[in-house]
C-alpha cells in the first residue's frame, strides 16, 4: 500500500500540472489561439484545420479535451464564445475542455494535499476540496467571458475610426465590399480586433455568402450593440437600394 506521502506527492504534482496547463492556455497561447492578423494569415484557418506545432503541454491539453469537445452538446455556443474572445481555430474547444478538465482535477487535488499536510486531518479538507472543484469547473468559462467582454469593448471603441475611413472609401467610388476590405487593411495595426472581423466579412462575401448574411454574421461575432445597429442599417440600405454613403453619413 502506498504511503500517505507518496499519495500527497502524486496529487500535488497533478495539481501543479493542471494549474500550469491553464496558465499556459490563457497567458502563453493567446497568440496561437487568437484569430489571424491579416487576410493571408487567415486563409488557412477554419473548420477542419489541423493543429499546428504546439508545445507538449498545450498538445496534451488538446488531447485531454478532444473527446469532451466532440461530445459537447453545446459546442456551437462554446464556439461562439471562443470567437468573441478571439479564439476561432477549429481546435480551440479542445484546448478549452482540456484546461477545464485539468483544473477540475488539479485544484481540488492540490487543495486536499496542502490542507492534509498542514493539518494532518483529511476530513477538514473536504469543504475546501469541493470549493476547488467548483472553481476549476467555472473559472475557465468566466475568464473566457471576461476576455470576450474586453474584446467587445475594444471593437466598440474602434468604430468611429472605422466609420470615418469607410465613409471616405465609399464616397471615393468604391463598393461597400471593397471599402470594407481596404478599411480592414488600414486598421490592422491600430485596431487589430476589428480588422480581423472585417477581414472575415470580406472572405465570406468572396466565398459566395450574401452581403446581408455576411453583415449579420459580423454583428453577431463582435457582440457589440453599436456594431449590430450599424450592420442592420447597412442591410436595410442594401435591401432597398439606398445610398450607402448617405446612410453612413447619417
Amino acid at each position: 500500500m502506498m504511503s500517505s506521502t507518496t499519495i500527497t506527492i502524486f496529487f500535488a504534482s497533478l495539481a501543479i500540472y493542471g494549474l500550469a496547463g491553464y496558465w499556459f492556455w490563457v497567458r502563453r497561447s493567446a497568440t496561437a489561439l487568437a484569430g489571424p492578423t491579416s487576410e493571408s494569415d487567415a486563409a488557412g484557418t477554419g473548420e477542419g484545420q489541423d493543429r499546428p506545432e504546439m508545445s507538449p503541454l498545450l498538445n496534451a491539453l488538446a488531447n485531454l479535451g478532444q473527446k469532451a469537445a466532440t461530445q459537447d452538446a453545446h459546442g456551437t455556443t462554446l464556439r461562439r464564445r471562443l470567437e468573441r474572445a478571439g479564439f476561432r481555430q477549429s481546435w480551440a474547444p479542445e484546448i478549452y475542455h482540456g484546461a477545464r478538465l485539468a483544473l477540475v482535477v488539479g485544484l481540488p487535488s492540490m487543495t486536499f494535499a496542502l490542507i492534509t499536510l498542514a493539518s494532518g486531518a483529511a476530513v477538514g479538507a473536504i469543504p475546501a476540496t469541493a470549493l476547488g472543484a467548483y472553481l476549476g469547473l467555472t473559472a475557465p468559462g468566466r475568464y473566457l467571458d471576461r476576455l470576450a467582454r474586453r474584446r467587445t469593448v475594444r471593437i466598440g471603441r474602434s468604430l468611429p475610426d472605422f466609420l470615418d475611413l469607410l465613409v471616405v472609401s465609399v464616397e471615393s467610388g468604391l463598393s461597400l465590399d471593397q471599402a470594407v476590405a481596404d478599411t480592414a487593411r488600414d486598421l490592422r495595426r491600430a485596431h487589430r480586433e476589428l480588422s480581423e472581423e472585417l477581414a472575415i466579412f470580406s472572405r465570406e462575401v468572396q466565398a459566395g455568402a450574401s452581403r446581408a448574411d455576411a453583415l449579420r454574421n459580423l454583428g453577431t461575432r463582435t457582440g457589440d450593440p453599436e456594431m449590430r445597429k450599424l450592420t442592420s442599417i447597412l442591410i436595410q440600405a442594401d435591401r432597398f437600394g439606398s445610398s450607402v454613403s448617405k446612410v453612413l453619413r447619417n
